[in-house]
């Protein structure tokens, strides 16, 4: 059973679509789980040229989970370094949701993904 709630049909995207990805991992877990993500981010961003990854840790504040960490994943493409419009198929989203298999063992809830696109500068 799979925690992700991608949409159930994909979203248009366009070149500025970014991705923001969080979940709650155990604390004494989180060594492994951030390991298991840079891993599959290095190897996302060498199979999609023009691919920015990032993972975050939540500043935890106060009466929040006891021994769990907020994790956020963060994926945009940087239009001008893609020779067409990057991440606009759902093939990215695929290749996402598989490559995130890596972190699935250490995950205590959902793993939430959520789609954005600017609407100011």
């Amino acid at each position: 059973m799979s925690h992700e709630s991608l949409p159930a049909a994909p979203l248009p995207a366009g070149p500025t679509t970014e991705w923001f990805i969080y979940y709650q991992v155990a604390s004494a877990d989180l060594p492994l789980a951030l390991k298991a993500v840079v891993g599959f981010q290095q190897r996302l961003q060498q199979d999609w040229p023009g691919l920015s990854a990032r993972v975050l840790q939540r500043l935890e504040v106060p009466g929040a989970s006891v021994g769990q960490v907020t994790l956020m994943e963060t994926y945009r493409f940087a239009p001008h370094l893609c020779s067409t419009p990057c991440g606009t198929d759902a093939g990215f989203e695929v290749a996402l949701s598989e490559a995130a298999q890596a972190v699935q063992a250490w995950l205590q809830g959902p793993r939430h993904v959520e789609r954005f696109a600017p609407c100011a500068s």
